[in-house]
């Protein structure tokens, strides 16, 4: 019995999945969160279902109670936090909460897999965020005009990379980190919050050519910081996210092509200047000339993948671990090989449908702030995610960064819980407003029929 489960688990944790998606895909017909009650808590069921069989052949595999003990937590975090943010906020949306729970869940498989103290630190902190994320939506009633802190937010954001460019930690030659209280973090990842806040800001009211080339010296300022840290995966983030939320904005197709034009020019130098630019350059161009030094992970990455066919070897039955940095940088390949190409496809499109309802998020808020917010988070997760799976699949080279709320690490994980439930505070203040306006169209309504 236990060899059957084992071996053929991986059909039902992808079928699992497929349902989870035609749920969110079907939930797309609604945008009133009242009317996606149901299907979110059908799309719960497909979640509890895709964790309990991922789990359950880990549990068998591995032989241990902690394994036991470990999923136990996780449904506690993905069933019961989401469930008390719904009861604390009526219009938070079910279906938001759903698929960010099946994208970490996702990780955390593997990761509970390749290691469970990494497993256990990343459920940790994102319990800790979701917690925190419980306070956001609160938090943002709060705050009055917070358009007028555009540059505020700048002047916070670039002094925390400016601390981290001068007494920031060396990790594989960039300085990338603080460590306070035995805690190591990122401060880049939180400074994406600040920094979407900074150009939602800058951006909400009428756009002339003097604001842009204050908004675009604020925001060089924060990627020449970056590069200065040899953060250049970061940097082609902030990069790219001023340049699409400037777009956005003002709804000039030619901002863009400037943009691609600055960024060729800046890969150039960029080429030119750091070495391991160059080293990863050669890595995608043509990895398998230097498959024993600097093409060994991408092409470990792209042995994972074919290897895994549609439905994978299944858990535990990989080599993921050959992959150095497979938890960060590669944690797709690992999913393919172990998962499936289906899973993996799956994955992207939970991703999709996530960036979807945030853009229609951001097109129906009436104030600029919010709706440039909305957008610049929806952007900046779509964005980089591209860049995660077109760098473990070689369709562009490895920039190192992290797949958001799949990969390990603290930092990156909790920043993404957090700007979406900043997403989760946009979807509150509409469901107030709406039931506002509904009760003044009663109102108005019973007051005529009593003429």
């Amino acid at each position: 019995m236990v060899y059957w489960i084992v071996t053929y688990s991986k059909y039902g944790i992808v079928l699992f999945l497929m349902l989870f998606l035609a749920c969110g895909f079907y939930s797309l017909r609604y945008e009133d969160v009242r009317l996606q009650a149901r299907t979110a808590a059908c799309q719960g069921v497909f979640l509890f279902l895709t964790q309990f069989l991922a789990y359950l052949t880990i549990v068998l595999k591995m032989q241990e109670l902690k394994y036991l003990l470990f999923y136990a937590v996780l449904q506690l975090l993905t069933l019961a936090l989401p469930l008390m943010a719904s009861i604390l906020y009526e219009g938070v949306s079910r279906i938001l909460y759903n698929h960010m729970c099946m994208l970490l869940s996702a990780g955390l498989i593997l990761l509970t897999r390749l290691d469970l103290g990494k497993a256990g630190r990343q459920l940790f902190i994102a319990s800790a965020a979701f917690v925190l994320g419980l306070f956001v939506p609160w938090g943002m009633k709060k705050v009055k005009n917070p358009e007028k802190l555009g540059w505020a937010f700048a002047g916070a954001g670039i002094a925390a990379l400016g601390a981290v460019l001068v007494l920031g930690q060396v990790t594989h030659g960039s300085r990338l980190s603080w460590t306070v209280g035995g805690i190591t973090f990122q401060p880049s990842e939180f400074v994406k919050i600040l920094y979407i806040c900074f150009l939602a800001a800058v951006f909400c009211k009428e756009i002339r050519m003097g604001k842009v080339i204050c908004s675009a010296l604020a925001a060089g300022l924060h990627v020449l910081i970056l590069v200065l840290s040899r953060d250049l995966g970061s940097a082609l983030i902030f990069f790219a996210v001023y340049v699409m939320m400037l777009t956005v904005a003002t709804h000039r197709l030619w901002y863009p092509l400037v943009g691609l034009v600055l960024g060729a020019g800046a890969s150039v130098v960029a080429y030119r200047l750091f070495s391991h630019v160059r080293v990863r350059v050669q890595a995608w161009r043509d990895p398998w000339s230097v498959i024993d030094d600097q093409g060994y992970q991408i092409t470990q990455s792209l042995f994972a993948i074919s290897r895994g066919g549609l439905f994978g070897l299944g858990l535990g039955e990989g080599t993921p671990q050959d992959i150095p940095y497979v938890e960060t940088d590669f944690i797709f390949a690992a999913l393919a090989e172990e998962m499936g190409l289906l899973f993996c496809i799956g994955i992207i499109l939970t991703g999709m449908i996530l960036f979807w309802r945030i853009l229609r998020l951001s097109a129906g808020m009436k104030e600029g702030f919010y709706r440039n917010a909305a957008a610049g988070i929806g952007l900046l997760y779509a964005f980089q995610m591209f860049l995660t799976v077109g760098g473990g699949t070689r369709f562009i080279p490895l920039t190192g960064v992290t797949l958001p709320l799949v990969s390990y690490g603290g930092s990156s994980v909790m920043t993404t819980i957090l700007m979406f439930s900043v997403i989760q505070g946009l979807y509150q203040q509409r469901y107030e407003e709406e039931t506002r306006l509904e009760k003044e169209r009663r109102s108005k309504a019973r007051q005529k029929a009593e003429k």
